[in-house]
């Protein structure tokens, strides 16, 4: 056999709409379907035809190596140990017990009717296909009806899904689309285009991979499902694909393959690297534009998604530079009002300082200690954080659309200046106007100070940036005396002696008594929370039995974040 991927066209790019949906399933359907068909011509149907009906049942074409060697993987997987050692109508015996009689019936075991019998199961390669189109299998009823095929197809997106955070299914059937039903390219082409470090790539041996296949598993039904694990086939990826792949496979080769595929003895570090295969064929399987391609424009929800994850991340490392009791009584108030991550430094430092900023020129008139930060809050300043990233973007690259500059930040790791760069190094034109920029970023994110915050940060942070830089020192903790330094230095007065920043500090209407009087349950139902929430940690940490499943029900019964609880938890975890 060859070995050639055949074309399948592009997919439809229609955001969720049910027709582009159906149009992709059935292409990648199409796909898969030509795949069984190499997989016959590689497999002895004719002196094996046991093999059939197990490959209708269980061959599915995902796993760990290319589709066609997933197949007669997953189908062998099932020959018995002792397979060509007894007598062959033995050897075959179970899977024949399987097929129906000529009423629908399974008939008792003898030696006369299982001979009959697997003169029945030797189908030819045409009814095999005839069979993985129909729907028609011997366990199409347990099966609901869905062929081989769409069970493979309801895997790999089951898989995708399961395995990348925020990727609904109608992305996971474009990029499968692009992947020609290939699950480690599609994997690969999802993880070039969300920016993933190399420390981060895909790794078999990771919890999220083994979940996620076990996912796949059960959504197409495989009888397996409860340990359909295709590591093995990894620990001989290379050897095992080159028979596969190379000619049509014999009985003899059957037998070998099947042993090798039943060992459970093996070393991580030396397994074969699937996705260094799988690199190959992201050059020479998908089509030729999918490499260096521009995410689709339908992505741009679930971008959104994976770059508040990435925000998210920032602001915890921001919140574990700053002391926790320096936070609990004073700077939790600037975070989630204007400490935003846009600004001239990187996301965490701009954290930090837009937080420290805000609460030093615009105090508050009241002190309140808090130990968590709820849910809705923390969400809303990183959503506002990314819409001022993005406002940014677009008015120092006006020529770009919203998606653009999203793919932009992601590749950049949100640092605005990096994004500037990279487009300019493109030929992009770029605005120089910070002013216009930061403004246009401090109305997007709702900023509360919106023309002292771009004083501030053109005029004022620039006289003091190389100090304060200096003393962020990340990642470093910064003490209690680098943030009172930091708040010094950023102090109106000391940022430009000459023209002190005034905080605005105007009278307001006085609010009405139902206005109070709504504020005032709000602040006892926090409180309420707060000291429930304390007082369950600091007896779980007496005990020594705070768990995840702790945190989890916590998370359920309050609505809060995983976040808070982990925040008030370092509150009393020792340093």
């Amino acid at each position: 056999m060859d070995g050639r991927r055949r074309r399948v066209g592009s997919p439809d790019l229609s955001y969720g709409d049910s027709a582009g949906i159906a149009r992709n399933r059935s292409v990648i359907l199409r796909t898969i379907h030509g795949y069984y068909k190499e997989a016959l011509d590689a497999l002895p149907l004719e002196d094996m035809p046991e093999l059939s009906p197990w490959l209708l049942d269980a061959g599915v074409c995902f796993g760990f190596a290319d589709p066609v060697t997933n197949i007669v993987a997953n189908t062998l997987c099932f020959l018995s140990e002792n397979y060509g050692e007894a007598d062959h109508e033995g050897a075959t015996a179970d899977i024949l017990r399987l097929l129906p009689d000529k009423n629908g019936e399974p008939e008792p075991d003898g030696t006369k009717k299982r001979k009959r019998k697997a003169k029945e199961a030797a189908m030819s390669r045409e009814e095999v296909l005839s069979k993985i189109g129909a729907g028609n299998t011997p366990s199409s009823q347990s099966q609901e009806a869905r062929t081989i095929a769409e069970r493979s197809l309801d895997g790999l997106v089951m898989f995708l899904t399961s395995y990348f955070c925020y990727l609904p299914s109608w992305d996971a059937l474009r990029y499968l689309c692009l992947a020609k039903a290939d699950l480690l390219v599609a994997v690969r082409l999802i993880e070039i285009d969300r920016c993933y470090d190399k420390e981060d790539g895909f790794c078999i041996g990771s919890y999220a991979a083994k979940t996620a296949l076990k996912y796949a598993a059960l959504s197409a039904r495989q009888p397996n499902a409860s340990d359909f694990y295709s590591i093995s086939l990894a620990s001989r990826l290379k050897l095992i694909t080159q028979a596969v792949l190379a000619d049509r496979l014999s009985a003899e080769k059957i037998r070998w393959l099947s042993r090798m595929l039943k060992k459970t003895t093996y070393k991580l570090e030396d397994l074969d690297n699937p996705m260094l295969v799988a690199d190959e064929r992201v050059h020479s399987c998908c089509h030729s534009n999918a490499i260096g391609e521009k995410v689709p424009g339908g992505l741009t929800i679930s971008l959104r998604s994976v770059l508040l994850d990435r925000i998210h991340s920032h602001y915890l490392k921001a919140i574990s530079h700053i002391p926790t009791q320096d936070v609990r009584f004073c700077y939790h108030r600037g975070l989630v009002n204007a400490g935003y991550c846009y600004g001239p430094l990187d996301p965490v430092a701009n954290i930090i300082v837009n937080t420290i900023w805000y609460d030093t020129t615009f105090p508050a008139l009241e002190n309140l200690e808090v130990d968590m930060i709820c849910t809705s809050t923390f969400v809303r300043v990183e959503s506002r954080s990314l819409s001022g990233l993005i406002n940014h973007l677009l008015t120092c690259i006006p020529e770009i659309s919203e998606h653009e500059a999203m793919v932009y930040l992601l590749k950049n790791n949100l640092e605005v200046k990096r994004a500037i760069q990279m487009a300019r190094s493109e030929g992009c034109d770029i605005s120089d106007s910070d002013i216009s920029a930061y403004k246009v970023a401090a109305i997007g994110s709702f900023h509360p100070e919106v023309e002292a915050y771009i004083v501030f940060v053109t005029q004022h942070l620039p006289s003091v940036q190389s100090t304060v830089k200096s003393l962020l020192k990340l990642p470093n903790t910064l003490s209690s005396s680098d943030v009172h330094q930091i708040f010094t230095l950023l102090c109106p007065s000391n940022c430009n002696p000459a023209k002190p920043l005034k905080a605005n500090l105007e009278m307001v209407d006085e609010l009405s008594s139902d206005a109070l009087e709504m504020f005032g349950r709000f602040k006892e139902d926090f409180i309420f929370q707060q000291n429930f929430l304390r007082k369950k940690i600091e007896t779980a940490l007496k005990n020594k039995v705070l768990s995840f499943m702790f945190f989890l029900f916590c998370c359920d019964e309050l609505g809060l974040s995983l976040f808070s609880l982990l925040y008030i938890a370092t509150i009393f975890v020792p340093s």
